[in-house]
């Protein structure tokens, strides 16, 4: 494929992005939305809050993108791609933030918390969806209708683990 066919695919509208897709792409992001906004009370920080709003904020503008698509049959690259920036800065500021402020919480309820039964089981099932989202970012095209149902369905199923596991 020449350099001129593959920016004309990267460009071109998506196909098989419907409403429902769509839809289906804001459950990861409220479920994150509800697990954030708990760790967030319990861990006051001006800087992991900043973390999770870039974070929230990537899902919300990656759905945007997948509803553009639905009800306008435009690609605006922007609202995709960016994801692969504020994500990872979202997390690292959270990440930063629980550095900095190791002295405000603590390690040990939380792996206590992590251990106990039943959240056990939903953590454990939300790092095997993590793992498989991890695959799945490396080998799908993200494009592609079919590999965003597959993706979406197991983000949802990974993010409510999480949600459900910080719950119990």
């Amino acid at each position: 494929m020449s350099n001129q066919e593959k920016e004309t695919a990267q460009t071109s509208v998506p196909e098989g992005f419907t409403l429902t897709m769509a839809l289906l792409d804001c459950l990861p992001v409220l479920f994150f939305s509800i697990s954030a906004a708990i760790l967030a009370y319990r861990f006051a920080s001006h800087l992991f809050r900043f973390g999770i709003f870039l974070v929230i904020l990537a899902g919300a503008l990656k759905a945007g993108w997948k509803f553009v698509i639905a009800l306008q049959h435009k690609d605006i690259p922007l609202l995709s791609r960016q994801m692969r920036y504020l994500m990872p800065a979202g997390f690292l500021f959270m990440c930063i933030a629980l550095l900095i402020q190791h002295n405000e919480w603590s390690m040990t309820a939380v792996i206590q918390h992590i251990i106990r039964i039943p959240a056990l089981f939903f953590f454990l099932a939300s790092a095997f969806g993590i793992l498989v989202l991890i695959q799945l970012a490396r080998s799908q095209d993200s494009h592609d209708a079919r590999a965003n149902w597959k993706e979406q369905c197991i983000n949802a199923f990974t993010q409510l683990c999480i949600l459900l596991g910080i719950l119990l």
